[in-house]
């Protein structure tokens, strides 16, 4: 009886919460009106042009078999440290140039296209959700705290917070097969060939074998590959700025009943990052302080990106509750990691709280260019990473011979 009451409870609930939603912006139309205005401003000026060129450019690299490529080389490299296929590293990539929240986005493309199952796409989340290096530097470090170098320690520690989080990960469900719509796992499998040892590394051979594979399979002449990935990253993206529109909304109506100021933070910082970081900035503490609690709202990355990453994720049979886990010691990395970066790499940057001048979003036009700018740098990490796992290949082949 009691399992049947909770059951209609737990059915229940979100549409009562929607209600009260509903009525609270009935009751305030005229904030709800300016924060949906100042929501969807933000997502005109800085997150729309910052996305798409990395959302079009992803999936062309994918229908195009380079992620094939690329996994076929980095397989010996990312399955040894995080149990992670190596289309895991283009994910990882692209993500930290881009931020939040492309790995969710590029996790469930590697999923529908059963190049990854359920639980490498957990593992890989755990390390490929994070934020990008634009918003931790520019927004946060220069528009927020007034300090560059604030922005800086941030972002060392929340990719370094990442890794971590990620090398923790590599033990989830460990013994486990996945839910995958289809029997291949790589992960086991190369694990299993690891042990054999008639087994041959992989090499340029293979990876090229495999992009041919992957652009058969494919099929698609690449101008109709081009407008579809025009056209199904400007419908991400659409959905992208409805979650931030109705955070806006929501976090704006929320602090209307908040009175007290570290409340506020912490409602802020837990509901969406970008509200939690300028009310720390705010705060009168010191900027020590200031950067850690940043760093870990930054690296739990907040309800509004967690929102849209379950609506990304959707179909793939990840567990919500194991990936906010993910994010929150993530974040908690990222807070005490701050501490030790900025005392060894940027001192004089903690003596002081500079005021912070006010905040005024760039221009989209400048968003674009420097979004452009990050994916030529993520081309090139990409290439120096392959680089780099050939050669650590090569030199553990000669220790073996």
């Amino acid at each position: 009886m009691k399992s049947k009451k909770e059951n209609s409870w737990n059915k229940a609930y979100p549409g009562l919460i929607a209600f009260i939603l509903l009525l609270a912006i009935f009751f305030n139309p005229k904030d709800s009106f300016q924060a949906a205005l100042s929501g969807l401003n933000i997502f005109l000026q800085s997150v729309f042009p910052a996305l798409l060129p990395f959302f079009i450019i992803s999936e062309i690299v994918i229908g195009l078999g380079m992620v094939d490529f690329i996994s076929e080389l980095l397989t010996p490299v990312m399955i040894p440290v995080f149990r992670c296929p190596g289309s895991s590293s283009f994910v990882w990539i692209m993500s930290i140039t881009s931020g939040y929240p492309s790995g969710a986005r590029l996790t469930a493309e590697l999923y529908n296209q059963k190049k990854i199952n359920t639980i490498e796409a957990q593992r890989i989340l755990s390390f490929c959700s994070t934020s990008g290096p634009l918003f931790m530097i520019s927004a946060v470090g220069i528009g927020m705290m007034g300090s560059a170098e604030g922005g800086r320690i941030i972002l060392i520690a929340h990719f370094i917070a990442a890794i971590l989080t990620g090398l923790l990960f590599r033990f989830y469900r460990s013994r486990g097969t996945g839910k995958s719509s289809s029997n291949r796992n790589p992960s086991q499998t190369y694990l299993q060939n690891s042990r054999n040892t008639k087994h041959q590394n992989t090499g340029f051979k293979q990876g090229l074998d495999a992009l041919v594979s992957a652009r058969k399979k494919d099929g698609r002449p690449f101008g109709q590959l081009m407008g579809d990935a025009v056209r199904n990253s400007v419908n991400t993206l659409m959905v992208v700025g409805g979650f931030i529109i109705l955070f806006s909304v929501l976090i704006a109506l929320l602090m209307q009943f908040i009175d007290h100021p570290w409340i506020k933070v912490l409602v802020g910082g837990f509901f969406e990052v970008t509200t939690g970081c300028k009310l720390i900035s705010d705060s009168p503490l010191s900027m020590q302080t200031k950067l850690a609690v940043a760093s870990f709202f930054i690296g739990w990355s907040g309800f509004s990106i967690l929102a849209q990453s379950a609506s990304l994720l959707s179909g793939t049979g990840v567990k919500m509750s194991i990936f906010m886990f993910g994010k929150f010691i993530h974040g908690l990395l990222s807070a005490a990691l701050s501490i030790p970066v900025g005392r060894l790499l940027y001192p004089k940057a903690l003596e002081a709280s500079v005021p912070p001048p006010p905040i005024t979003f760039p221009m989209w036009k400048n968003v674009l260019h420097n979004s452009i700018h990050l994916i030529f740098i993520a081309l090139v990490l990409i290439f120096i990473l392959v680089i780099t796992g050939r050669i650590v290949i090569w030199v553990r082949k000669k220790a073996v011979d």
